[in-house]
């Protein structure tokens, strides 16, 4: 049952984020054909000002619905009730913290936009930004958080994707006819609402136990436990927050608004791929969660290395094929003249494989509750990724907020996750993580090279020259991993798990046509 629900919520999310991927791609392309490169530059720069003031859910979200594996395990109904009362109380509670910290930011705004200001009403469209931010935590929102919990979280996925579209259908519509960047982001306070209520409805119909309005509150100790996980879960919440969403905000005061939607458009692409790794390993977070509680950890260890060389393949073949393909992209949908050099690109291509690589041990992190300890590792991340990348791109510019990124990252995380999960969750040596870490380095330096000579000696362009690359960033870099891996008895497992599962999907497919 276990692997069934990962199975399901792994292609849910994956497809939804995909389409959801091109949907915002499509949008930005449309964009800037009817408004200007620095209007798409606001709209980044405030979009990752909201998540930086989104750092006041704190990881509560994460922490609460490790909270609910065990009860969920055991059908305990009445605890699961206190545990969402309590939850909804404190998303209420989250989404007025942001209306005032936004409000409190609104004077600096300002300072923060270098280029023109004079475009739109900033103070205007900022506050529309920071109330669609406020109303994510509202209007029960906190539901959501049990379908994550109990491995339902293709539900969740497939309203994002349904109502998401029909907004920026709305919202592109819109902006064709009046080319309005105010009555444009009006309509998006929309989504966030609508998904909310969509997913209330559902959750009150899978679990209407918790719509009683007789059940116990939790006790001190319980509210205790939770506040030390969510403390330590924070942490990591700030540490990610700041950097994911400080480098827009750094661009824009010490660089240019218009380099924003730029790097944006880069971002685009690789963030939206991202989200699709996240959403494929997403998928399996709550089947870790029920693992850890029910299994030996040899078993759960195991599956660690299963998941982990699937990292490794996906982030290598992916980052390999962004590398190659990505300015040939940009240049075709948003114009020569807003590519980047190759060193820009390989230096945003290199985060994205580094922090790809340890996709797994976020994974586990959550899954297994591991949010006191190791509490001061994200504060280290995130103090290294401002100093460091704010001395730097005084210096060299945009390829120092990248940079910046890279190093914190690889001083701190890039060692300290694997070393607290094997400590803490295996109980078991830490040596072996770094030993497949550095033959998966090596696997994907040769694969890459190989893959950037090959695509650089093709020698046409057009359609035909691109599908002659994808052909090539496809084939030399699957077929590295295969020719290294296909032995060992992590692939073994994932290739019988994957066809048992395919098997199961068809025999119900077959079961239900003959009953019809």
């Amino acid at each position: 049952m276990r692997v069934k629900k990962a199975i399901i919520n792994i292609v849910v999310g994956g497809v939804g984020t995909l389409f959801s991927g091109v949907l915002l791609f499509v949008s930005r392309i449309i964009f800037v054909q009817f408004l200007s490169d620095e209007y798409l530059g606001v709209s980044s720069l405030l979009t990752n000002i909201l998540s930086i003031l989104s750092m006041a859910e704190l990881g509560i979200g994460t922490a609460m619905g490790f909270s609910l594996y065990e009860p969920l395990a055991e059908g305990d109904k009445e605890k699961i009730k206190s545990i969402m009362h309590f939850l909804k109380h404190i998303y209420f509670l989250i989404g007025f913290v942001i209306m005032a910290a936004g409000t409190v930011l609104l004077p600096f705004l300002p300072w923060l936009v270098k280029g023109t200001t004079d475009l739109v009403d900033l103070n205007l469209i900022y506050m529309l930004y920071v109330v669609q931010s406020a109303s994510s935590y509202w209007f029960w929102a906190y539901k959501s958080i049990l379908l994550r919990a109990d491995q339902k979280l293709y539900l969740v996925n497939f309203y994002q994707v349904i109502i998401n579209f029909l907004v920026t259908a709305v919202q592109l519509a819109t902006l064709a006819v009046f080319r309005d960047f105010l009555l444009y982001s009006v309509i998006g306070l929309l989504s966030n609402v609508l998904i909310n209520i969509t997913v209330s409805i559902t959750v009150d119909r899978v679990y209407p136990f918790i719509k009683d309005s007789d059940y116990e509150k939790l006790r001190k100790d319980e509210k205790r436990h939770i506040f030390k996980d969510v403390f330590g879960m924070a942490l990591f919440k700030v540490n990610t927050t700041i950097v994911n969403s400080t480098d827009n905000i750094l661009i824009s005061a010490f660089i240019h608004v218009k380099v924003v939607a730029l790097y944006g458009n880069y971002q685009t692409i690789i963030y939206g791929i991202s989200q699709i790794a996240m959403q494929l390993f997403a998928g399996v977070t709550a089947t870790i969660g029920n693992l850890f509680v029910e299994e030996s950890e040899k078993k759960s260890e195991f599956v660690f290395r299963c998941i982990q060389l699937l990292c490794y393949w996906f982030y290598s073949f992916v980052g390999i094929g962004i590398l190659v393909l990505i300015n040939p992209v940009i240049q075709t949908f948003f114009g020569k003249e807003r590519t980047f050099s190759a060193d820009l690109v390989f230096l945003q291509i290199l985060y994205f494989m580094i922090n790809g690589f340890q996709r797994t041990s976020f994974i586990y992190r959550d899954a297994c509750g591991l949010f006191w300890k190791g509490k001061m590792r994200p504060v280290m991340t995130a103090v290294l990724n401002i100093i460091i990348s704010v001395v730097l791109v005084v210096r060299i510019g945009l390829a120092g907020v990248i940079l910046g990124t890279i190093l914190s990252w690889l001083l701190t995380t890039w060692w300290y996750d694997p070393v607290l999960i094997y400590r803490n969750v295996f109980k078991m040596p830490v040596r072996h993580y770094f030993y497949a870490y550095g033959k998966a380095v090596f696997v994907t330096l040769i694969m890459g090279t190989a893959t950037v000579w090959l695509t650089s000696v093709i020698p046409f362009g057009g359609i035909g020259g691109f599908a002659a690359r994808c052909f090539v960033a496809v084939l030399i870099p699957n077929s590295g991993y295969f020719l290294f891996y296909h032995k060992t008895a992590e692939f073994g497992y994932l290739k019988e798990t994957l066809f048992n599962g395919y098997k199961k999907i068809i025999s119900k497919y077959k079961e239900k046509t003959r009953r019809a």
